[in-house]
């Protein structure tokens, strides 16, 4: 079996609202591994506001102290740095590349998510950017957005432009409302998703993801889940 790439989750501890210690983020490891993950992309929120406001470069001694940790317990897994970057205002106005963190730092792609309750303009303007400046915008986790449910055609609109789309497993295991489950299945159906990550946060979360992973496999079958969470997810491994 090809070994799974995590691309998104919130392992590295006591940087944001993830894992509060090292034990927590080994057993949610530990717990992938034996679902086939191998290789995980560490994505913490960042970004220059409120709870995104870590920078590059604490995100990157953070990593560190964590890869030496795993070399010493013997953790049989590889891990780069990433970030999942919350699109806002004050990014598109400060224009500041670092901020937009992409995978492994080196490779063009780049995870953004956005909460608010429409599609700003702002936010057009900010992919824009990002696209001008050579990166490949993955969106984290449409299901989740309520203007997704809202208006559906947004996301051809995205596609259209060469954005990407990152499902996450805990709604396809059932940890959203329903609302949100029929989205991600119906996403997953559609071939809406480039990949599928797991976006864990703690250990309490893992029944959830380690379910989807079920449930994804149930709805179109382990080629297709191995192309989104081995196959596709490689091409940003191997790019950095």
């Amino acid at each position: 079996m090809p070994e799974r790439i995590d691309v998104h989750n919130h392992f590295l501890p006591r940087l944001d609202d993830g894992c509060s210690t090292i034990s927590e983020s080994f057993t949610c490891i530990g717990a992938m591994r034996n679902a086939g993950y191998r290789r995980f992309f560490l994505t913490p929120h960042t970004g220059p506001t409120d709870m995104c406001s870590i920078r590059p470069e604490e995100s990157i001694e953070h990593f560190h102290a964590f890869t030496a940790a795993a070399r010493q317990a013997a953790i049989d897994a590889e891990f780069k740095i990433g970030g999942e970057v919350r699109l806002s205002q004050e990014l598109l106005s400060r224009r500041d590349l670092s901020l937009a963190v992409t995978y492994g730092i080196t490779s063009r792609y780049c995870l953004v998510d956005l909460w608010e309750p429409d599609w700003p303009r702002w936010a057009d303007e900010t992919i824009d950017w990002l696209i001008s400046h050579g990166r490949i915008v993955v969106l984290a986790h449409p299901e989740r957005m309520p203007i997704m449910q809202n208006y559906p055609a947004l996301m051809d609109r995205l596609a259209e432009r060469g954005v990407l789309f990152q499902g996450n497993l805990g709604p396809l295991g059932g940890s959203e409302l329903p609302a949100i489950t029929q989205l991600a299945e119906s996403f997953l159906r559609q071939g809406r998703y480039f990949m599928l990550g797991s976006d864990c946060h703690r250990p309490s979360h893992l029944a959830a993801r380690m379910a989807g992973l079920d449930r994804a496999i149930e709805l179109v079958g382990g080629e297709k889940v191995d192309e989104l969470t081995c196959h596709n997810p490689a091409l940003i491994w191997n790019s950095c």
